[in-house]
């Protein structure tokens, strides 16, 4: 006989976010290394003397114990690993762990085993609050997330025929410098190529060769790159767009990002 699922289970998680059910309690959603995705009752946590309350914040590192239920799991112990306290003297570096967590929890699906994700997240929140640079950060976690969930962009072969788009060439417009690229396709188009993408644009140069140091590189090799805010910002453009298409929606965290820059005035790094 096949045995039985264990009713109860001690785990690691990242919380990804939280909603309200009914007066007291919350639905939490948790990503573990060995279940992926889960959402779990924590009962009472919002109650001001609950022992759950202030341990599942999302983009916090948590251990927690799942008694398993019919419908949801139910989180009876909960317990503080790293609450990243750095992140919350920073508006702009918590905003983005929320981006991140907001970005895992729409790339995953309940139930599927995604150690190598929990180990991808966890390792973002660790770099941001250690002081890492924002964009390197942000840029690694989506291109990671993107391979991770099969949709790995091509920045050096074209997604129509497979041959290697040559730095410089001719893009959209015709401008030196830059190369055709398809945010709905997923990389790169040689020119032989370009008509049978309508909707594509063009990347410059620059911005190409730093996501393909971002994708390929070690990283501590990418943490040499220096970039300017407007490189900052065509990177921010590029990928923004490149996760809304393979989300089909609207980002609403990548505003707050936005928004949180302009309260701070910080400069992109």
């Amino acid at each position: 006989m096949p045995s039985r699922a264990p009713r109860v289970t001690r785990t690691d998680a990242v919380v990804l976010r939280h909603r309200r059910l009914g007066d007291a309690d919350r639905i939490v959603t948790l990503l573990t290394p060995g279940r992926g995705k889960v959402d779990a009752v924590a009962k009472g946590a919002l109650r001001p003397r609950s022992k759950l309350a202030g341990h599942l914040e999302p983009a916090m590192h948590v251990d927690v114990l799942l008694a398993h239920g019919r419908n949801l799991d139910i989180v009876t112990q909960a317990q503080t690993v790293d609450a990243f306290p750095v992140l919350h003297e920073d508006l702009e570096r918590l905003s983005t762990a929320i981006y991140l967590t907001d970005l895992t929890d729409r790339f995953t699906v309940e139930h599927a085993e995604v150690r190598s994700v929990f180990e991808l997240l966890h390792a973002s929140l660790v770099r941001l609050a250690r002081g890492d640079g924002l964009q390197l950060v942000t840029r690694r976690f989506e291109l990671g997330l993107l391979a991770e969930s099969g949709f790995r962009p091509e920045w050096s072969t074209c997604i129509g025929c497979r041959r290697p788009v040559a730095e410089g060439a001719e893009g959209a417009e015709g401008a030196e410098g830059s190369v055709a690229w398809s945010a709905l396709g997923g990389g790169v188009i040689c020119s032989d190529c370009r008509a049978s993408h309508p909707e594509a644009g063009s990347i410059d140069v620059t911005t190409l060769k730093v996501l393909r140091a971002y994708q390929d590189a070690a990283y501590e090799e990418a943490a040499r790159i220096r970039l300017t805010p407007e490189l900052a910002g065509r990177l921010e453009r590029v990928m923004h767009e490149l996760m809304e298409s393979v989300a089909e929606r609207e980002l609403k965290s990548q505003h707050f990002i936005t928004e949180a820059r302009r309260a701070g005035a910080v400069p992109e790094e």
